[in-house]
């Protein structure tokens, strides 16, 4: 569907501007929500994010590409937000990670969700940061284990590794609060199969 990334960034090296318009309908937001995670801040995500597609443009003739677009654009705004987080690090050197997932709703079960989803955000951000990193690229973005590995200068089979040790650190912080609902749904459903969701 439409024009691949890569023969887009070949036209921007060439010079053309509306290949970078598609590529940055097709990647802005994106982009916006993984600085998000990294800066805390939206309104500072977009600046990254801007200043992500000035920086591939006003370097598209120097750009040597070694795996996918989006991993070189989430590269480049990683780089971009660690920059950032340096220049206001005497205030607030912490990262903080918002897990945005879009999660399934009922009227009746929203405080529940919404208090299960604040666990998993706190389980999410007190993961290690390369850990957490990991999993943010892999299982929010989707991104591939050849591509996250891209952006974080790892080997795909360090990124598989890391992955494994932040779900099991995730399945272990979180299995009380599983145990807590299935009881809950037990007693007010009479649900008696045991299956978990997450």
């Amino acid at each position: 569907m439409g024009e691949s990334d890569v023969a887009l960034l070949s036209r921007i090296q060439e010079g053309d501007t509306r290949a970078l318009e598609i590529l940055l309908e097709r990647y802005w937001a994106p982009v916006v929500r993984y600085v998000a995670t990294i800066l805390g801040s939206r309104d500072a995500a977009e600046d990254v994010a801007q200043d992500t597609f000035v920086r591939l443009w006003e370097r598209r003739e120097a750009w040597k590409l070694e795996g996918s677009v989006r991993a070189l654009l989430f590269r480049m705004a990683r780089n971009l937000s660690l920059d950032e987080l340096r220049r206001r690090s005497a205030r607030e050197g912490t990262l903080r990670v918002a897990l945005d997932a879009p999660s399934l709703r009922s009227p009746d079960r929203d405080l529940e969700s919404y208090e299960f989803r604040a666990l998993i955000v706190k389980a999410v951000d007190s993961l290690p940061p390369r850990r957490r990193q990991v999993f943010i690229l892999v299982r929010h973005y989707g991104l591939s284990y050849r591509e996250a590995a891209d952006v974080l200068d790892l080997s795909p089979q360090t990124v598989a590794n890391h992955l494994s040790l932040a779900l099991a650190d995730l399945r272990e912080s979180l299995a009380p609060h599983f145990h807590e609902r299935s009881n809950l749904t037990r007693s007010t459903e009479g649900d008696v199969t045991g299956h978990r969701s997450a």
